[in-house]
């Protein structure tokens, strides 16, 4: 059976989205990241390059949404 996997957020860079992904798995969600240039070709932003996607299978989104706010206001607070 093959997961569908939808975006979850956008986020700067691959720190950002280590930082995200492991707290994800942490709460029970595999995610995944897609990136248009890989990290070690373009090291930097530049016009949106280093975005990276964060990807969720498509029937957890509704809990990755709540953990995604969880995540922010622990980093943010």
């Amino acid at each position: 059976m093959d997961e569908r996997f939808v975006v979850l957020t956008v986020v700067w860079g691959e720190v950002e989205a280590d930082l995200l992904i492991g707290f994800l798995e942490g709460e029970g969600i595999p995610a995944q990241r897609r990136t248009q240039v890989p990290h070690s070709v373009y090291p930097f932003t530049v016009d949106g390059l280093a975005q990276v996607e964060i990807l969720v299978p498509e029937e957890l989104f509704p809990r990755a949404r709540e953990a995604l706010a969880a995540f922010k206001l622990k980093r943010d607070g």
